[in-house]
């Protein structure tokens, strides 16, 4: 298989991932999208332009065509993924308004864990089966296996306590400014400070697996026989380590990074539920969660909303795998068998 054909073969892959993912959005959610939408919560344009984007007014299979449109477009177009009755607007808008706060947790902490991770992964081998290997491997193993809400409650716990009852304030531990809001450069270290604490949680969650996986893999390689001839010329110890041993896992760091991204993403929602963060995560749990009497109001339930989202997070997830896949076809030779030259 040439390169080319591999890589054809994994976009084809990726948008039957998607498509399969609309259709399951269309059977379970797209029954009626305008269903619980009050005609006095809108004028009448907006209602006849859903109406018409969705389709309505057709027969199932042009309904069918509509919606992957409309999924496939992502709120670009009319109707913008349809209408939130839990905002009372189209879902693109509030999308929008939340999809780069959760992009920005993500993200970060996803860049913070892996650098760190490998960085320390890669100390921990080169001190393998010493005490430092071993205090590193215990320390890690001890976050790794910690639960994500636990580490956050806790700390939720520890500086509310540190605030009341001292009043040392050191991380906000709810929200995503202070108020009232300051202006100017000082907004920016406002926010910075309030996401400061989420993402720290979301990166003692996760950088265990990094550190501990980059020290077994590099400990692996570091066995291999491109590296003990490397020794046998006489490289230094650091040249093996970080320009063979380390060049030689790339792939597999690739597939690391689109393997914890469904977790990620996952405490993502967690995260921005328990910190008071307004992004799709925390939108995405609160319109599923199912109506409690004299708890959740019915407003809360919003299955448009709920196909938008999961449609998205596929996205992003099947994005990073097929990255993974590229960079994958890229460095290791036995993707790259028959490629011309």
């Amino acid at each position: 298989m040439t390169l080319r054909t591999y890589i054809i073969r994994r976009v084809i892959l990726f948008v039957f991932i998607l498509w399969l993912v609309a259709t399951f959005n269309f059977i379970v959610f797209g029954g009626d999208p305008l269903a619980g939408i009050y005609e006095q919560w809108m004028d009448p344009k907006t209602m006849e332009m859903l109406t018409q984007g969705f389709g309505l007014n057709g027969p199932l299979l042009y309904r069918y065509v509509m919606y992957l449109r409309n999924m496939f477009t992502y709120g670009l177009v009319p109707p913008y993924f349809g209408w939130s009755t839990h905002d009372y607007d189209f879902i693109a808008v509030g999308m929008s308004r939340r999809l780069p706060l959760t992009l920005f947790v993500l993200g970060t902490s996803l860049v913070i864990t892996m650098t760190f991770g490998i960085l320390l992964g890669l100390f921990a081998a080169s001190k393998q089966e010493t005490k430092t290997d071993a205090a590193i491997t215990a320390s890690f193993l001890l976050t790794w296996g910690m639960p994500l809400f636990v580490t956050e409650w806790m700390s939720v716990f520890l500086f509310s306590y540190l605030y009341t009852v001292h009043g040392i304030k050191i991380f906000p531990v709810v929200g995503m400014t202070s108020v009232p809001a300051p202006t100017g450069l000082a907004l920016y270290a406002d926010i910075a400070w309030h996401f400061s604490l989420p993402i720290i949680c979301l990166v003692l969650a996760g950088i265990g697996s990094w550190v501990l996986r980059t020290r077994n893999m590099i400990v692996d390689a570091l066995t291999q026989d491109h590296i003990v001839t490397a020794r046998a010329k006489g490289l230094s110890e650091r040249t093996i380590l970080y320009k063979h041993a380390f060049k030689s896992i790339l792939p597999q760091i690739s597939t690391m990074v689109a393997s914890s991204v469904p977790a990620l993403i996952t405490g993502c929602m967690i995260t921005e539920t328990i910190f008071g963060i307004d992004g799709i995560g925390n939108w995405f749990l609160k319109v599923i969660w199912p109506t409690l009497p004299g708890v959740l109001p019915q407003r809360f339930v919003d299955p448009s909303v709920t196909a938008a989202v999961f449609f998205v997070y596929t996205t992003i997830v099947v994005v990073l795998n097929l990255l993974a896949d590229l960079i994958y076809g890229v460095f290791d030779p036995r993707i790259r068998i028959g490629t011309r030259r």
